[in-house]
């Protein structure tokens, strides 16, 4: 979905092909963690991303390892039948590595600046079919995300409060206020690696806890 026309589009089309879910609260299930696919993240994260919380994947520089995360999480949510919604904030989303089926469970709102990408969430974050929603904001300018109010990140969380959906935020640093759960990543992947199997490009993932209500210190999580 381009950007010229992403609010207005994406409210249409929200409403076309979901209309029986606006204005319902899905039910919590109790479940605590929503798994990413990425076994060294689940491990340090005991479990995966809080549900029903907003979580912070600091990626800096390039072959960091959060496209990986990305498609991890898109294929873990494709297994199960649902949905997941990626807010790319610079159009920067690489579709060529994700397999068709696959792709078919994601809606991808391609953005070009940092406005546009929030109006995206707070509209999707209104919308109880998305349980698992990414913005994706690594590759935007800094001067861009200086400009963030810390009102949006209180405000995204207010929503999740009704409609329980899990939310990751990819940024070049630390940025999300009141995350509940701040992971850095770290893996200066090479371009050879690219070619590599998902699950060999996965273990090589290299993973720091820089928050998390249930730990007292950093972790770090590291391939053997």
């Amino acid at each position: 979905m381009r950007a010229a026309a992403t609010i207005v589009e994406l409210r249409r089309l929200l409403a076309e092909r979901f209309p029986q879910a606006h204005g319902t609260k899905p039910a919590r299930d109790g479940i605590a963690a929503v798994p990413t696919g990425v076994p060294n993240l689940d491990a340090l994260l005991r479990g995966g991303l809080p549900e029903g919380e907003l979580s912070e994947l600091v990626s800096e520089g390039h072959g960091s390892g959060s496209a990986q995360v990305i498609h991890a999480l898109l294929r873990r949510v494709a297994a199960e039948g649902r949905f997941l919604a990626l807010v790319d904030g610079a159009d920067s989303f690489d579709v060529d590595p994700v397999e068709p089926d696959v792709l078919s469970r994601l809606l991808w709102v391609r953005c070009n600046n940092v406005d546009e990408a929030l109006k995206a969430v707070d509209i999707l974050l209104r919308d109880p079919n998305f349980s698992l929603v990414i913005l994706d904001l690594k590759l935007n300018p800094v001067a861009q995300l200086r400009k963030i109010p810390s009102s949006v990140w209180y405000r995204f969380r207010r929503l999740l409060e009704q409609n329980g959906t899990t939310t990751l935020v990819v940024t070049p640093h630390p940025l999300v206020a009141g995350a509940a759960c701040r992971v850095s990543v770290e893996s200066r992947l090479r371009l050879g690696a690219l070619a590599q199997p998902p699950s060999a490009v996965l273990g090589q993932l290299r993973f720091e806890l820089l928050r998390g209500e249930s730990h007292e210190e950093n972790e770090v999580v590291q391939a053997g």
